[in-house]
């Protein structure tokens, strides 16, 4: 997708998070001084559409490694019982097929080579869980989750399907959402173009549209000159926000003590 995004556009072009191969949905691609707020978005919280599919497991968790039959079964009841132990915080071990670093090489290349490797546990936190679907006799679960960044819903299938002793894997995955973006407003593959970026509407954001989810502080013309040259502010509200010099969005700050402290400083215009 993003090489898709990168044809024609004399700026650079990055990302703010991938998608298994296996998935589908919403991906936040970014041009020029918008890849400078990656990690900024990519902490956002997810929204996703899950399909387990139970009584099989796989090699990756997903469609696309060895699925191995089970014969395994469960029951609606069973499954609707079993989501509260995903809710809030939950301990994932990370897939093997991820691209976390274990000893100095990404997990998926050991993958790819047939190894095997002890994957790193993490904590990591699920909002919400529910149960939109379950179809008893193709022994499918359709759920619908809300995720902190870093949360892997294939380990999450998997763990659902161990956790009722009948085996499961992530069957399809699509991503709706991300903080406040939804994959409804978002362009298609054969949407982008340096045409379609150079115009504002549906799917095109700017700076600031793109972290309105932040809040906006107004600068001083005094203030104003230290945020552009990336500098500490005193006297600003706790928390990460937005800073303006006018009409001008100079870069995000954030107070944690007794100053604020600049994660992005943007070029001021000319």
């Amino acid at each position: 997708m993003v090489r898709t995004a990168r044809r024609g556009v004399g700026a650079r072009v990055g990302h703010a998070g991938t998608l298994d191969p296996f998935a589908s949905g919403l991906l936040l691609i970014l041009l020029g001084q918008a890849t400078r707020i990656s990690n900024v978005l990519m902490g956002l919280p997810k929204e996703y559409d899950l399909t387990v599919q139970f009584g099989a497991i796989s090699s990756t968790a997903d469609p696309t490694g060895t699925i191995t039959t089970t014969g395994g079964s469960v029951e609606l009841r069973q499954v609707a019982g079993a989501l509260e132990r995903f809710r809030g915080r939950i301990h994932q071990r990370v897939p093997l097929t991820s691209a976390v670093k274990v000893d100095g090489e990404a997990l998926y290349k050991k993958a790819h080579r047939g190894e095997t490797a002890e994957t790193p546990e993490r904590e990591v936190v699920v909002y919400d869980l529910a149960l939109a679907d379950f179809d008893e006799k193709a022994q499918t679960a359709r759920l619908l989750a809300r995720t902190a960044s870093g949360t892997y819903m294939r380990a999450l299938a998997e763990d659902l399907g161990a956790a009722l002793g009948a085996g499961a894997y992530a069957a399809s995955l699509r991503r709706t959402g991300i903080g406040g973006f939804s994959v409804d407003d978002a362009l298609g593959p054969d949407e982008l173009s340096p045409e379609r970026y150079a115009k504002d509407g549906a799917g095109i954001l700017g700076l600031g549209e793109a972290l309105s989810f932040l809040p906006r502080y107004e600068l001083s013309a005094a203030e104003a000159r230290l945020a552009a040259n990336g500098n500490e502010l005193p006297d600003v509200p706790l928390g990460r926000f937005r800073v303006y010099g006018g009409d001008e969005l100079l870069g995000i700050y954030e107070r944690l003590g007794d100053v604020a402290r600049p994660i992005v400083v943007f070029p001021r215009s000319v």
